[in-house]
């Protein structure tokens, strides 16, 4: 097949993406070659062209793909490390409710820069209880019916975009010139129940650019995702699996378990018993809890049993698009858009014992439940308190009702001046927050006193009397109302400045300011501490705000007729880091009519953001158990063995900035008419790597971290050689050391057309070759290819997302599959492995209807669950919630309806 270095669009699209329902190959350029915005890049040039890794997603893609939000398309894509992820689950310790994030090369949500229409948006404003460097842009603020297509820039970009583009852009380009209406209303339900989704959406567009001068469009989107939860899932109804020698189960049950120490005594003396027990052991409470392997003298609570692995949601986008052509040469523009989300977080019962308080929490000899005749057989003091592990049970669940806001609006003008292409405009953006308490949350001041009147019983069900005292601790309220703010003012222009012998000269210069603010205010409750299964206290953030501005600049030079040079430029200056350059250099080159080569080197920056440096510190609790391998073996006690220890966490002022460097190499091939192929080599290296020191890495080198992130209370009187109670563990923010990443994209499509309709299969695959990063202590660097250790969770080898279209006449269809190797994790008994995911989905369209599309569908032909895993995520058991989607097989429909 023969193509001209015009039709190099067609080329590029073959390597940037292939597969019907997600990808593009061999998108034809314009007959009129108009000049377009193509991600990574400030020059306008003919669609397709350049010398950058883009995977295009358009909107037919959309709509062959099944999916319901921009999320579920984004995890389909090879490039991140995700498989049907639902980041918005929750178990126990989740602090970023609502929150889908999207992760390329596996660099976390704060490495990836998503855009809309080309322009930032607002960083979803971090829950106070988060690790400050957890989020990013929320995925779910884009709405999916208002999107024309998806770039995916799989590369780095701070040379055009500045800060954040580390792993790659990702780039939602809204509609444009729309016009008619239309509404679609999808259904879908899983066949075991729960988890299912009902969306909606309207779409009204009028005017034509050519005619009438303007254009405006109008798209409301609304999603309601009903709950699952933990318990109706095999995989995930437990959190004890002895069959990998794991118990997760919680020590703060009902009934309550019991220990004693001299620390504690009064007047009187005696002699403390050894160890945590249950007097209401081996009957406990099933479902419950009940004795494990590990505990068999107490009643373990099982979580598990009583948490969402899906929050219920409802989610609202509504965003509008207004265009004015002023003159033939310019024109004006105006975008608004609105997300509202409600999200209902609900975790277990509060958990009351004095790893959770500020106060210890004892049962006094003076209350009529004190099990005196238990504790004297154990040895122990009769005439002395126990310390309490009491599960409050009867007074529901720790309910959340979280509320997030996001606004954006842009205005700006765009044409043409002299030949030159420009570009401007002012925008404004900003994400809010508010986390409500609305059952099951209590306060210590309250409940302690409460407890020491005797009405209460930790060991049984309470009366009515009793529940209504108890329930006089229950806090309800706004606990936190977080805000970031993101606006500023942008400008370019762009240009083919000299005839070189090979060609034009391109050029292309800009200006962007913008400022960054953000805010985290809470309840007195949380700022006192005073919330019974919390830390302490959690102080606000009145304000943290900087400015940043940047100069950047584009050369794209001919050097001969078949290779082509690209040079960009940026210069960075921060309010609070001072300045930063970033250059990027590319090449392509396309020796022959169907075959192109390229490559790009550049250098990357990312400033922390103003939580990793601004947010004080504060106390909470370890996301997963843990026991203290010093002092466990020895007391046995459920203050030392299988508990959420408190912890510290917060910003880092001395933190420095992350600087990378990125290089990628590609090959595009058309081999036939039907057949394209490409690859694209890529690495990334990225020194000071901002992070967490989180509690799993401490625990798993105790010996190592301990002396300096492990903090203890004094000695206590009963194990008076032992070293004191861990206090509290020290999870910092810090400049960790070098983080690097290396693989191959793949891309494949092949096109039959036949008697019997047009075949087109495709595959678009990801390999990595290297997932490392620097050990905190040593500084060597470690590989976390196919393993659960790394920072942002399992890293998997290869992942690919393959698929077959058919189109005849009025009838379509689509099957695919989505696959995922497995991974190794080290816990319990020992390395095992988690095995591979992969998933099939069926859908078939018809549009023989005038005016009427209908789309119906299978997800998860085959009804595969996750793979078990005996790893944690934030106490969801059972199975990797980045990995594998619990809902199972799922039936869906869709009806959408044409008004013109």
């Amino acid at each position: 097949m023969k193509f001209q270095r015009k039709k190099l669009a067609g080329a590029l699209a073959y390597a940037l993406g292939v597969g019907g329902a997600l990808v593009v190959v061999g998108t034809p350029v314009q007959a009129a070659d108009i000049k377009v915005d193509v991600t990574g890049s400030n020059i306008r040039r003919v669609e397709g062209e350049g010398a950058l890794p883009v995977q295009v997603i358009t909107r037919d893609d959309i709509e062959k793909s099944g999916a319901q939000t921009a999320m579920e398309l984004i995890d389909r894509l090879s490039a991140t490390q995700s498989l049907g992820n639902f980041n918005n689950t929750l178990g126990e310790g989740t602090t970023l409710a609502g929150f889908n994030g999207a992760s390329l090369r596996g660099l976390g949500t704060q490495r990836t820069l998503v855009l809309l229409n080309g322009r930032r948006v607002a960083p979803y404003a971090l829950s106070n209880t988060s690790s400050p460097s957890a989020a990013g842009v929320d995925i779910n603020a884009i709405p999916l019916s208002a999107i024309e297509r998806i770039e995916v820039l799989k590369d780095g970009a701070s040379a055009v975009y500045g800060a954040d583009a580390v792993g790659g852009v990702i780039n939602f380009i809204l509609r444009k010139d729309y016009q008619g209406s239309e509404a679609s209303f999808t259904y879908l339900d899983s066949e075991h129940g729960g988890g299912g989704t009902r969306r909606m959406n309207g779409t009204v567009g009028f005017g034509d650019l050519a005619t009438n001068k303007f254009n405006a469009f109008l798209t409301v989107d609304y999603v309601n995702q009903l709950s699952l939860r933990a318990s109706d899932r095999y995989v995930s109804h437990t959190a004890y699996l002895p069959q990998f020698g794991v118990d997760r189960t919680s020590g703060n049950s009902l009934p309550s378990n019991i220990s004693q120490s001299a620390n504690d005594f009064g007047p009187g003396g005696g002699t403390a018993f050894k160890g945590t027990h249950n007097p209401g052991n081996p009957a406990c409470l099933p479902p419950f809890s009940f004795p494990t392997v590990p505990s068999p003298l107490q009643c373990r609570f099982d979580y598990a049993s009583v948490i969402d692995t899906i929050p219920p949601s409802e989610q609202t986008n509504v965003l509008g698009k207004v265009t004015w052509q002023i003159t033939p040469n310019h024109q004006a523009f105006f975008e608004a858009s609105y997300f509202h989300g409600d999200f209902t977080q609900r975790i277990s019962p509060t958990p009351v014992s004095s790893s959770f308080t500020i106060n210890p929490v004892l049962l006094f000899p003076s209350s009529p439940f004190y099990p005196a005749a238990y504790v004297t057989s154990l040895g122990g003091a009769a005439n002395q308190p126990i310390r309490l592990g009491w599960r409050a049970l009867e007074f529901g669940p720790r309910t959340d009702e979280l509320k997030s806001d996001t606004w954006r609006a842009v205005a700006g003008l765009q044409g043409v001046i002299g030949g030159w292409d420009y570009q401007a405009a002012v925008r404004y953006t900003q994400n809010k927050q508010i986390d409500a308490y609305t059952d099951g949350y209590l306060s210590e001041a309250r409940l302690l006193p409460v407890l020491a009147s005797g009405i209460i019983n930790p060991f049984g069900f309470n009366t009515p009397a009793a529940i209504a005292a108890g329930n006089t601790a229950k806090i309800f309220g706004d606990a936190s109302s977080n805000k970031a703010k993101d606006y500023g003012l942008d400008a370019k222009i762009s240009n083919e400045i000299y005839q070189m012998p090979a060609g034009p000269l391109a050029l292309a210069a800009g200006i962007e300011a913008r400022h960054e603010y953000l805010s985290l205010t809470n309840a007195d409750f949380l700022s006192s501490g005073d919330i019974v299964g919390g830390a302490g206290a959690i102080p606000s953030l009145t304000s943290s705000n900087r400015n940043v501005w940047a100069v950047f600049g584009e050369l794209s030079i001919p050097i001969v007729k078949t290779l082509e040079g690209n040079v960009q430029v940026r210069f960075d200056h921060y309010s609070d880091f001072g300045s930063t350059t970033n250059p990027k250099f590319a090449m392509r080159w396309q020796p022959t009519s169907n075959l192109l080569v390229r490559g790009s080197y550049g250098k990357g920056f990312r400033a922390p953001a103003l939580a990793d440096i601004s947010q004080p510190n504060f106390r909470t609790n370890t996301n997963n158990s843990f026991s203290d391998p010093i002092r466990c073996p020895v007391t046995a006690s459920g203050n030392d063995c299988d508990l959420q220890f408190n912890s510290q966490r917060g910003g880092n002022p001395s933190l420095k900035p992350e600087r990378s460097d990125q290089y990628n190499a590609g090959v595009v091939w058309d081999v036939t008419s039907q057949l394209s192929v490409g690859a694209d080599f890529f690495n990334v290296k990225i020194n000071d790597v901002i992070t967490i020191l989180a509690a799993d890495t401490i625990f798993a080198n105790f010996a190592a971290y301990a002396p300096n992130f492990v903090v203890r209370n004094p000695p206590d009187l009963s194990f008076p050689n032992l070293p004191g109670e861990i206090a509290f563990v020290k999870e910092p923010t810090f400049n960790l050391g070098k983080q690097e990443v290396t693989g191959v994209d793949v891309d494949f499509k092949y096109r039959m057309p036949t008697a019997w309709g047009k075949f087109t299969a495709g595959l678009n695959g990801t390999y990595l070759i290297h997932y490392k990063q620097s050990d905190p202590i040593t500084g060597d660097m470690v590989e976390f290819i196919g393993t659960a250790g790394a920072p942002q969770g399992a890293i998997t080898r290869w992942k690919h997302y393959a698929s077959v279209d058919w189109e005849y006449g009025p009838w379509a269809a689509t099957v695919s599959q989505t696959f995922q190797n497995g991974y190794a994790e080290v816990v319990g008994t020992g390395p095992r492995r988690v095995s591979a995911y992969e998933i099939y989905d069926l859908q078939a369209r018809y549009n023989g209807i005038k005016n009427v599309k209908l789309t119906a569908g299978i997800r998860n032909i085959f009804d595969r669950a996750p793979p078990q895993s005996a790893g944690v995520g934030t106490f969801q058991e059972g199975y990797d919630a980045s990995y594998g989607d619990p809902r199972g097989r799922m039936f869906f429909g869709t009806l959408n309806i044409a008004f013109k």
